[in-house]
């Protein structure tokens, strides 16, 4: 038996599936740009810029998620306020396996990758990465691209993992509002 969720608990999850929603929706932005960049050749710079912005900010709200500051609103300190006590075998193990893929050390290979992008390049740009980038995606191999689409995917799948041990079974919204806006806009200008 699980213990029940405050709803300082619950509003927790909201707000990281919001942050997920948010990088989703800027990574859905970007992917459409990307793939209407020929038809918006006229405006090569705008475009490039606008896709580049949209990729660091789904960067920047996954880091967030991601990260593991003692007194952040992120994954780790999330898993780490449930009741393992209160759980089966089975949940716990769950869990346990959850908190290692979220901790400072993390046994998931792309959250260890997410981390570097965080701290050589949308954090701190770091001279070694401006100057050898080439070297840097050499010791960091997984694509942004990867690393954002499954990582948004993983988010979701925790929050709502631990949204059911307590009894609750939330899907979160998987985008933030006005998502179809940039197909109104694309559509206006193709």
């Amino acid at each position: 038996m699980s213990r029940k969720i405050t709803s300082a608990g619950e509003e927790q999850f909201q707000l990281l599936a919001n942050q997920l929603a948010r990088a989703n929706t800027h990574y859905h932005f970007a992917k459409r740009l990307h793939t209407n960049r020929q038809a918006l050749g006229w405006a090569k710079d705008f475009f490039e810029y606008t896709l580049t912005a949209h990729c660091s900010i789904a960067f920047l709200d996954l880091c967030r998620v991601y990260d593991y500051h003692k007194d952040g609103l992120n994954l780790i300190n999330c898993l780490q306020s449930i009741d393992k006590s209160a759980l089966d075998q089975a949940k716990q193990n769950q869990l346990s396996f959850y908190v290692d893929e979220c901790r400072a050390k993390s046994q998931n290979s792309l959250v260890n990758s997410l981390r570097m992008w965080r701290h050589n390049i949308i954090a701190h740009y770091n001279f070694e990465a401006a100057h050898d980038r080439d070297g840097f995606d050499g010791k960091n191999p997984d694509e942004p691209e990867e690393i954002i689409h499954s990582l948004i995917e993983r988010g979701f799948k925790i929050l709502e993992w631990c949204s059911g041990i307590q009894g609750n079974s939330t899907i979160y919204q998987k985008f933030a509002p006005g998502k179809d806006d940039c197909d109104k806009v694309l559509n206006r200008l193709l």
